[in-house]
């Protein structure tokens, strides 16, 4: 894996800084904190959520609740840490009440910052990791269940995966073949098959 260097590290502290002061939208009024990032800034993986919930708003870190937890577990599956190998950051840095789905707008006002962290960092790897993921990074109608574990060129000659949501999973328990959780286990293995011919 591939470190920032100090000059990076600068330029990503302050998109961090310009957004805890940031007012471009109603969130700014209802957040607790605002969810910049995780994981350790690097050029090889970086893995973009959908928004912040209760927990990560409470703490400023994405993924602390129980699908970060079972996100973590996924990772640790095939010998991946959020503290080793990925950067994680969403597509909004403030939480929408409620947990709903972002709107238009929101999405708008918080895309410079996701792009910055993106720009700066340049990842190889780029996991979209849920629906509204999806649908940021990725000019398509086809929702997640179609095209999750497929390979799409993304920015700065990345590749992009579309993976399900951790909350997702949550909801549908089953192991068996075919199921979302089997198909989740097959993308990660992919994932770490082309993590490992980068080195």
């Amino acid at each position: 894996m591939t470190l920032l260097t100090e000059q990076e590290n600068k330029e990503l502290d302050k998109i961090k800084e310009k957004c805890l002061h940031c007012q471009k939208c109603p969130l700014s009024k209802t957040r607790t904190n605002i969810v910049f990032s995780g994981g350790i800034p690097n050029h090889k993986m970086m893995l973009i959520g959908e928004a912040p919930g209760f927990y990560e708003d409470q703490k400023g870190e994405p993924f602390v609740g129980k699908a970060g937890q079972l996100l973590d577990k996924i990772l640790a599956s095939v010998g991946f840490s959020r503290n080793e190998h990925l950067y994680i950051c969403n597509t909004l840095k403030c939480r929408p009440p409620e947990n709903r789905d972002p709107l238009p707008e929101e999405k708008e006002a918080c895309k410079e910052y996701l792009e910055a962290q993106i720009n700066i960092l340049k990842p190889r790897i780029i996991l979209l990791c849920g629906r509204v993921a999806v649908q940021s990074m990725l000019d398509t109608k086809q929702g997640i269940i179609k095209i999750r574990g497929k390979w799409f060129e993304g920015p700065n000659f990345s590749k992009m995966m579309p993976i399900y949501h951790p909350s997702y999973l949550l909801r549908n328990d089953s192991r068996e073949k075919g199921s979302p959780k089997w198909q989740m286990w097959q993308d990660i293995q992919e994932i770490r098959r082309v993590y490992d011919l980068m080195d």
